[in-house]
């Protein structure tokens, strides 16, 4: 008995010594069974992006970034877009991708940016724009042209049959504006002629920009001989043009008013005198000693917007070149008024794609041809094309011996832009810029 015992008691010392520590195993815990095992970063193949134009249609511009796979909100942020605008008369203005408005289309693996317009608000436009837009390793240049013609462009021709009585024009002042024009008024009650011109010049006639003073001092003797005519002042009547500006001003307007109005006298110079004598420098220290020629030259009318209304400003260009390049100078200074006025508050009046292509002198009608762009860039607006068109037709017939013109585009001689009817031959109109005092109601 004591034997199996002490079998027994070996046997269990064995199992406890080797076998259960061998198999202990089956008592412990798998970990990889309640905690998963973290997974592997994910890692994309690089997104390879081409920029490119595509055809504008109704977008100022547009372009489409083409990638391997769909743009992530961070790729799409990594756009740059830079870009210039550049007006008419040179000046440089930088803009960004928020000067614009945009609409992005989004497609798997394309993504279109359709750039539509400016949000800068301008009375006109006459604008370069050109722009860089890069994305990872690609860069495209983009271009475009923009003319947008100003508001209020309406014209201010008036028919004998749309005014109350037979108005004359005379040349005023605008000091605040800097600015002188002709406006038909009403010849005042004189003797001959000149004293009626003359008179007309010593009041300020209802016009919109024209502060109310006396534009020229009262005439106290006129007389005419041989195309001569000589004023004679009184140091009582000039107190009020001491400064030279003043007088500079009132005898620009003197001497415009009689190289416009066609008269049955012509006057060719205009000799002054103050109290008899031409050694005075009271009339604004301007030297009266010698005479003043008349200076007759064509001329171009730029148009600007006072008090929602167009004034028609003469500006004298060489009268010493051809109907072709007289034109030439006519249609430069319509794309950019800033070459003969240097101001910028003249709009532009037509595109800079505009091409005057051939003109021709037929008997007294000027024949002006143009490429398409003429008629593209007027066929929306009547009213802009109405004003163009008046505005050619009073530069053009200040040539000499030309009193109409047609417009051609191409070989095709234009009879209507859009819903504008055009009256061929176009005329100037009997008036323009007129005092309201004399407009029939």
């Amino acid at each position: 008995m004591k034997q199996v015992i002490t079998l027994i008691t070996i046997i269990l010392l064995i199992v406890t010594t080797f076998v259960i520590p061998v198999n202990s195993s089956i008592f412990s815990l798998n970990m990889a069974n309640i905690f998963a095992p973290e997974e592997e970063d994910i890692i994309l193949a690089p997104n390879r992006i081409v920029l490119s134009k595509l055809a504008a249609e109704d977008d100022l511009f547009r372009f489409a970034i083409d990638s391997t796979r769909k743009l992530s909100e961070a790729e799409r942020n990594q756009l740059s877009f830079k870009a210039t605008l550049t007006d008419y008369s040179g000046n440089i203005q930088q803009l960004t991708l928020d000067d614009f408005e945009y609409v992005i289309e989004t497609l798997e693996q394309r993504t279109i940016y359709h750039i539509k317009e400016l949000k800068t608000s301008a009375l006109y436009r006459s604008d370069d724009i050109r722009a860089t837009v890069s994305l990872a390793d690609d860069t495209i240049e983009l271009s475009a042209y923009i003319f947008v013609p100003a508001d209020g462009l309406k014209p201010n021709g008036k028919s004998a049959e749309q005014v109350s009585e037979t108005l004359i024009p005379v040349y005023y002042s605008s000091q605040a504006h800097k600015l002188n024009y002709p406006v038909y008024t009403k010849a005042l009650a004189g003797n001959n002629d000149f004293r009626q011109m003359l008179n007309c010049l010593s009041h300020t006639p209802n016009y919109p920009g024209l502060e109310k003073r006396i534009r020229f001092p009262h005439i106290d003797y006129i007389w005419y001989s041989a195309g001569v005519l000589q004023l004679k002042l009184l140091t009582s009547e000039i107190a009020d043009f001491g400064e030279a500006d003043i007088a500079g001003n009132a005898l620009n307007n003197l001497l415009k008013t009689f190289e416009y109005t066609m008269s049955n006298y012509v006057v060719n110079k205009i000799s002054l005198s103050i109290d008899d004598q031409r050694t005075s420098l009271a009339f604004g220290g301007i030297d009266i000693s010698q005479d003043f020629n008349v200076e007759r030259s064509p001329l171009v009318y730029l148009a600007i917007i006072q008090n929602d209304q167009i004034t028609w400003v003469p500006q004298t260009i060489s009268a010493s070149e051809s109907p072709d390049e007289m034109c030439r100078q006519i249609i430069a200074a319509y794309k950019n008024p800033m070459l003969l006025s240097n101001q910028s508050s003249y709009p532009p009046l037509l595109a800079k794609t505009v091409e005057l292509k051939n003109v021709q002198v037929v008997a007294n009608t000027l024949k002006l041809t143009f490429n398409s762009a003429f008629e593209e860039t007027c066929q929306n607006d009547a009213q802009y094309c109405a004003t163009l068109l008046e505005g050619l037709a009073l530069s053009i017939t200040s040539l000499p011996f030309i009193d109409n013109i047609e417009l051609y585009v191409d070989s095709r001689k234009l009879t209507k832009i859009g819903n504008y009817q055009i009256t061929n031959p176009i005329t100037a109109p009997t008036y323009f810029n007129v005092d309201l005092d004399y407009l029939k109601k």
